[in-house]
């Protein structure tokens, strides 16, 4: 389970800000610039619910991006 709490996660998911600083839609883990760079198997497990595997695709896209985008 992630460090984390729950709250933390529906935040992220409803704000108008994106990990990386730029604009983003409520309901929309990224914006559309960090979203299709992530790989399909990342952006399939975002469609999680929270509390049944979104916690962790979330993570995992942000250490993506981390390494691969910012």
């Amino acid at each position: 389970m992630p460090d984390k709490d729950t709250q933390f996660y529906l935040k992220e998911l409803m704000s108008e800000e994106c990990a990386c600083g730029k604009p983003k839609k409520p309901r929309y883990s990224f914006c559309y610039r960090c979203y299709s760079e992530l790989p399909r198997t990342l952006k399939n497990r975002l469609y999680d619910y929270v509390g049944d595997g979104y916690e962790q695709a979330y993570d995992e896209s942000i250490e993506y991006l981390e390494i691969n985008i910012w």
